[in-house]
């Protein structure tokens, strides 16, 4: 059964259940004998805390973003697809400068009443589903097509059919609770059935640590020992140093690939650790790509980076050609649910399309690319008419 199946058997009584998997949450071991094991530790404990999350949304549904239904369409011959229209978002608690806006993956109450509480849904007569957003539509008015900020129109699977004839002649609304979409996505991952041989390696992390290749010199530090990363890593301590070190000595070596794992409970500085890496094999001139969990996270790491290489370019000569700049760095991802701010937008792709687009705009580059080829082409001319114009400026 899929994740959103899962989540919209739910009623409210089981989402205010904190009891509803007592029974299979367990302690996740500290080892795994297989792949299973290490997926199925995590389902229901993913489903816990999806569960709470929707929970602490519904005890303060009254403060939660709104809005009413102004149409309502079934989406082809699917019976709970359907298109949504609303009015406008309201949200008491929201400012101007960051007001509500409906994403993929968003799950809604749609509902006949404006509840003021959870319990308001479960009156005797009233009708509610759960419905989720599956992909957001562009505005229909003049408005809409320069500013698509509203979220006004989209599309949602629902829990249930709310589409009767009685409830049609109702007020309907649209209630937001949370967003689902990384929870999905890692129960997909936990789901994943195919290019196992990463996650294996992973909970073989005991004789990783052990593992050496055998053919390679001894890994004392070899060509990353220079004086910039001795000064990076005396900023570590002593474990996150070990890391660093591990990772980049597996990097040395030219007959085997390595999976190096870096754990740690909460605080421990896992973010700065694998941060000081990522600069390292920057400075290395290594292509590398990460990935995070959450937008929050990836946000983070980038903005360390960022920080390391600006200081770095404090300290070293840009002569240096192993001296790395801005420009190696390219940060991609949902605008919005990145939250870019002014501190990491230089490095954000979207930011330097829009910077390259007014480069190649009529004043930008092109323009005196043009001017200068015609100055170089005809310069003599080009000097007589600047004498004219200077002589009638004074004339």
């Amino acid at each position: 059964m899929g994740f959103i199946d899962m989540v919209f058997r739910w009623s409210i009584e089981d989402i205010f259940n904190d009891n509803l998997y007592k029974n299979q949450v367990e302690k996740i071991p500290d080892s795994f004998r297989s792949v299973d094991q290490y997926s199925g530790s995590f389902l229901f404990p993913l489903l816990e805390e999806t569960r709470a999350e929707m929970r602490s949304s519904m005890e303060i549904i009254a403060r939660a973003p709104y809005a009413n239904v102004t149409s309502l369409e079934v989406t082809g011959y699917e019976p709970f697809l359907f298109d949504v229209k609303v009015d406008y978002w309201r949200n008491r608690f929201s400012t101007p400068e960051k007001p509500y806006k409906t994403l993929p993956g968003d799950v809604f109450i749609i509902t006949d009443v404006k509840p003021e509480t959870a319990s308001d849904l479960v009156t005797l007569g009233r009708s509610w589903v759960f419905a989720l957003v599956t992909n957001i539509k562009n505005g229909d008015d003049e408005g809409d097509k320069e500013d698509n900020s509203s979220s006004t129109s989209f599309k949602v699977e629902t829990s249930g059919d709310i589409v009767s004839k009685d409830d049609m002649q109702k007020s309907l609304y649209v209630v937001h609770l949370t967003n689902v979409t990384t929870n999905r996505r890692i129960w997909n991952a936990l789901h994943m059935r195919t290019n196992l041989s990463i996650i294996k390696k992973v909970l073989l992390a005991d004789q990783m640590v052990t593992e050496s290749c055998g053919l390679c010199p001894s890994e004392t530090g070899g060509t990353w020992n220079e004086n910039f990363l001795t000064s990076l890593l005396s900023k570590l301590n002593e474990s996150q140093k070990n890391s660093v070190v591990a990772c980049l000595n597996k990097m040395q070596c030219n007959y085997k690939s390595h999976v190096e794992l870096i754990w740690g409970p909460p605080g421990t500085g896992k973010t700065k650790t694998v941060s000081v890496l990522l600069f390292a094999l920057l400075r290395m001139k290594y292509r590398t790509l990460a990935c995070t969990p959450t937008n929050i996270a990836i946000t983070e790491v980038a903005a360390r980076v960022l920080k390391l290489v600006k200081e770095a370019k404090k300290t070293f000569s840009v002569a240096d050609d192993r001296f790395c700049s801005l420009g190696d760095i390219l940060l991609f991802g949902n605008k919005e649910r990145l939250k870019i701010d002014y501190e990491i937008e230089e490095i954000f792709l979207d930011y330097r399309v829009n910077r390259l687009r007014e480069c190649f705009g009529l004043l930008g580059w092109r323009h005196c690319f043009a001017s200068m080829i015609t100055f170089l082409e005809d310069c003599v001319s080009q000097y007589h008419i600047f004498l004219e114009n200077d002589i009638r400026t004074f004339l």
